[in-house]
Formats: structure tokens, sequence, C-alpha cells
């Protein structure tokens, strides 16, 4: 299968990449200096020429490239599936959030996704759209829950203060990858949550055990701050636990 795939230069893109291809699949990658999205023509012309089976729009850019590039998938019976986040929630539903729950992010990043998601949907229904949480990284490098603690230790003498109250949403990006494309070869339309977290370990659990797994010379301390619960739950999706690999 050819897919057409954004965001290779981003975080999850490259890990879907991989898992793809070591799957015989080729992957075309969508370079935005070559194929800038700044006009709708422009956007499907490159789809048309690329002739992908199915498209993967993982990239962050304007709310309008969302649009057209599910647009074009409508009208050329292209299967799409557009990457969405877990920030489109505010806390002020009872976790964990679930597919049927109304968006209501008041910060700038959750009410672009927000905005880029209501897009996507409008301009095509059958479109699968897949909610992520924040990406744990098998090593340090790109924007993960791994090279954000990295940076904190680095910028602390290898001290990370963790808060037992904090149950975030995540996932290995590994485990997102293997789950994204069991989304494209189903690919039945409609909204999915990929939740690496049910088992609901604190963010000073997964620190704790990241150290250990990762071998790094952090020392975690507990702490009360932030108090909060963002998972996701889909009970449609067998995600992988971030507990099996810490």
């Amino acid at each position: 299968m050819r897919i057409l795939i954004t965001g290779l230069r981003g975080t999850v893109a490259p890990a879907l990449a991989a898992h793809l291809t070591h799957h015989a699949h080729t992957v075309l990658p969508w370079n935005r200096e070559t194929d800038p999205p700044t006009d709708e023509p422009g956007v499907r012309a490159h789809i048309e020429q690329s002739r992908p089976d199915h498209i993967c729009h993982i990239a962050t850019g304007p709310p309008d490239w969302a649009e057209w590039i599910a647009r074009a998938c409508r009208d050329l019976a292209i299967p799409l599936l557009w990457t969405g986040s877990v920030s489109i929630f505010a806390n002020r539903h009872t976790p964990p959030f679930t597919p049927d729950m109304e968006p209501d992010a008041t910060d700038d990043y959750g009410k672009y996704k927000i905005e880029c998601e209501r897009r996507v949907r409008t301009a095509n229904p059958d479109a699968v759209i897949a909610r992520l949480g924040w990406q744990i990284g098998l090593q340090p490098g790109s924007n993960t829950m791994t090279n954000h603690l990295v940076n904190l230790a680095r910028d602390n003498d290898n001290r990370i203060d963790a808060s037992t109250r904090w149950t975030p949403s995540c996932a290995f990006l590994p485990d997102t990858a293997a789950a994204l494309a069991s989304l494209i070869h189903q690919h039945t339309p409609g909204t999915y949550h990929l939740e690496g977290n049910t088992n609901a370990l604190s963010f000073f659990d997964i620190a704790t055990r990241l150290a250990h797994t990762l071998d790094m010379p952090w020392h975690i301390t507990p702490a009360d701050t932030p108090h909060m619960d963002n998972r996701m739950s889909d009970p449609r999706l067998r995600m992988a636990q971030i507990d099996a690999r810490l």
C-alpha cells in the first residue's frame, strides 16, 4: 500500500513510517518545502500526482490544510487518517475522556486542535480521527515525555520533581505507531482514543520507572502538583499499555 504521510520531521509520523515500512508498505513523504500547503488546488494536485492508497495527516499546520486534504480525500475516494490530541479536553469532564465527550479546551493549542478536527470531520465524514496523548520515546529526542525529562534533569543537576497526583494520557511511540497502522488497515470512520495509560500510572511512577528502564541517573522526587487526570478511554482499541515496557 502507498501511504502519503505528513509530519515526517515531527514525533509521531517518523515512528509510523518506520512501522509501515517494516511491514512492506511504501511511505510517500509530504515535503512542505516543495509542496507547501498554501492553496487548495495545489494541495489537491499534489495528492493526485502522488496517487496514494491512503493518507495520514499527522503534521501540525494550518486548519485550512487539514480541511483541504480531507475534502480531496473525500472527492478522490482516498481513505484518510488524521491525528488529534487529548489537549482538546480541559479537565471539566470526569476522566477518563471518551470519544463522545464534547471538546472543551480553552487554551490556544487546544482550541486549534478542536478547529482542525471540526474541519476534517465536516469536509470528510468518512475520515478516521485518532486522538493521541503524550508520547514516550524509547530514547531522548523530539517532542516526547522522555525528552522533557532529559531536559528537566539537565537543567536541575539530574533532579526532577514529578507529581504523584497527575495521571497523564500517554503511550510509547512504537505502540502508538502500531495502533495507528491498525486503524489504517481497518479504516472504520469515526473518532478513536489511543491511550496507553489506562492502568493509571502517575507521572512520578512513569518518570521513576523510565529512569530505570533507560538507565538514566535521575533523582526523582515526589511532588503534589499538578493534580489532574487527563487520560482517555476507548474500549474499541486494544492499545499496548506503558507498564508493559516499564
